[in-house]
């Protein structure tokens, strides 16, 4: 079992270091020359707009359930363990990157996935969060910081404060989101 779990964290970790925006940026038409090269979702909106977004959201998504199978499936006598664990190390992956020098890079799907495998109701009043502060200020570094906080705090106040493993999962995607 301890080799399968060391297995997931190196797959995921892999797949989570893939620097997606850069390879599907890559190939779309550029919109804007003087903007930034398309790291982040704000970024990538400047330089090739809704499109880009878009594709890099999508295969933020697939990468995220690919790993999340990949966890169950390595795991089958403990599938949640091994999904869990393979989204988690995936988030690493994502924020920590060896493919860019261990700089860290922001997630959104990754850590968003986790809070919504948490506690659905807490992921939609973070969603919520995210998207009204973020249509106020346009900054989504502000936007998820409102939204990692507000999600600790709901948890608190809606009394589903959550224990052990699950607990530690969602305070790294809250941190993982900032």
């Amino acid at each position: 079992m301890i080799i399968k779990i060391l297995l997931i964290i190196i797959i995921a970790y892999a797949l989570g270091c893939i620097p997606l925006p850069s390879l599907i940026c890559s190939r779309l038409p550029v919109k804007d020359d003087q903007a930034p090269a398309a790291y982040t979702y704000p970024q990538v909106l400047k330089r090739h707009g809704w499109l880009g977004v878009g594709l890099v959201l999508a295969g933020d998504l697939i990468r995220a359930l690919v790993i999340i199978l990949l966890g169950g499936l390595l795991l089958k006598a403990y599938p949640g363990i091994g999904r869990r664990t393979a989204l988690l190390f995936g988030i690493v992956g994502q924020t920590l990157p060896i493919t860019n020098a261990m700089r860290a890079r922001h997630g959104l799907v990754f850590p968003a996935l986790l809070l919504l495998w948490t506690d659905w109701r807490l992921f939609l009043i973070a969603l919520i969060v995210f998207l009204a502060v973020y249509i106020a200020t346009k900054r989504i570094s502000v936007s998820t910081l409102a939204a990692a906080v507000c999600f600790i705090i709901f948890s608190l106040v809606l009394g589903t404060w959550l224990w052990g493993v699950k607990l530690i999962l969602a305070v790294l995607a809250a941190a993982a989101l900032v």
